[in-house]
Order: structure tokens, then sequence, then C-alpha cells
């Protein structure tokens, strides 16, 4: 114990603000490998089964999907998606995964998968009969977003939204905005593109477009 002792007293102040730094490091790196690993998966999963050409099968939805992911790669709204699986809108809800919210809100398991899958496929479709613009539950342009997504939720559109941006909307309008910019070399980046679509979306939206309750799945 005395030697454990003294070898603790010998230890500088410089090795232990290292050590600290080193564990700081750790604590802020880990997340965020966290991170890039659940992009790099997203994005190879919507490249490999052709995100980018719409109209894409609800029987693709999978566990490690989140609701914004999802209201992206299918042009649903999000507002559309939780209101139609009552689920409370926010970050803590949109960003974390289907198995995730599931298991938060006690819904179970329907055939070996989360219930909230079989709901939220029963809302893409039921959007996909009557679609209805809610109006972007965000209440900004966002470079996560697509045209299609954000024509659907606003009412516009996605046509006319490309001529206004002088944009060709062939093979486009499914493409997230950041990829968008850097296919097209976009002037200005994606934060240029983005503020060009909100100026479409704050001058040409319509009481059309305001929120309203979805059709029920």
């Amino acid at each position: 114990m005395k030697n454990m002792m003294d070898r603790l007293k010998s230890i500088s102040m410089v090795q232990i603000l290292a050590v600290l730094l080193i564990i700081l490091g750790l604590a802020i790196m880990i997340p965020k490998g966290r991170g890039m690993f659940e992009f790099y998966k997203e994005a190879r999963f919507a490249r490999e089964n052709n995100f980018q050409a719409g109209n894409v099968s609800p029987d693709l939805l999978r566990p490690w999907m989140s609701i914004r992911y999802i209201s992206v790669a299918y042009a649903v709204p999000q507002k559309y998606l939780f209101d139609a699986s009552g689920i409370r809108p926010g970050l803590e809800t949109s960003m974390v995964s289907l198995s995730r919210l599931n298991n938060q809100l006690h819904l179970g398991q329907v055939n070996g998968s989360p219930a909230l899958i079989g709901t939220v496929r029963q809302a893409i479709l039921a959007y996909r009969a009557s679609p209805i613009a809610t109006g972007l539950i965000e209440h900004y342009v966002s470079d996560w977003m697509t045209v299609q997504y954000i024509a659907n939720s606003t009412g516009l559109s996605a046509d006319a939204i490309f001529q206004q941006i002088n944009v060709p909307a062939e093979g486009n309008a499914n493409k997230p905005i950041t990829y968008l910019s850097e296919t097209i070399g976009y002037q200005g980046g994606p934060k240029a593109l983005v503020a060009a679509i909100q100026k479409v979306v704050d001058t040409q939206s319509t009481p059309a477009a305001q929120p309203t309750e979805p059709a029920k799945p």
C-alpha cells in the first residue's frame, strides 16, 4: 500500500493532465466514430438499393433506420410519420433507430421485428395513396433533405423548385442537398443551395401547404 501511495505521489501534474486529455479525447472520438459508422451504413444501403431513383420499397425498412432517415428515403414528411405513428416529434425521436424507439415506447415485437416498423410501413403506403402537405416540421430547409422531400412537405412541385433554382430535375429529386450540390458543382456549395431552395419555399408556399391531419394507415 505504501509503495502504491509513493508511486501516486511521484506522478507529476503534467502526466495527470496528459491522462485526462487522453480520456477526454476518447470520450469525444468514440461517439464521433460511431456516428461516422452509422453514416457509412446508411449511405451504403441507400446506394445499394438505388434510393435516388425514388419509389423505395417499404420492404426495405430496417430496425436501424431513424424516422428522419425514412422520411427522406421515402419522401414522406416527418410530421406525417410522427402523427400516423402517434409519436411526439423531437430530436430524441427523430434521430434514434426504430429499434431503440420501439423499445423506449414498449411496443413489442411482431413477427420478430419491432412493431414500429409495421406501423411506419403502413404510414408510407397510406401517404402514397393519399399524399398530404403537412409543412416542414423542421421549419426550415436543411442540407440532409431532398428536393422531393421538401416538395412533398410543402405542397410545392419538385419541378417548380428545380426550375426556380436553375438545376436540372432529371435524376436529382431524391438526392440529399449536400450530395446534389457536389454532383452538379453548385456555386457556393450546399449552403448556397439550401439558401436558394429556402427562398423558393418562403416565397411560393401556399395555405394549402399548411399542416393538416394525415390519413390514418
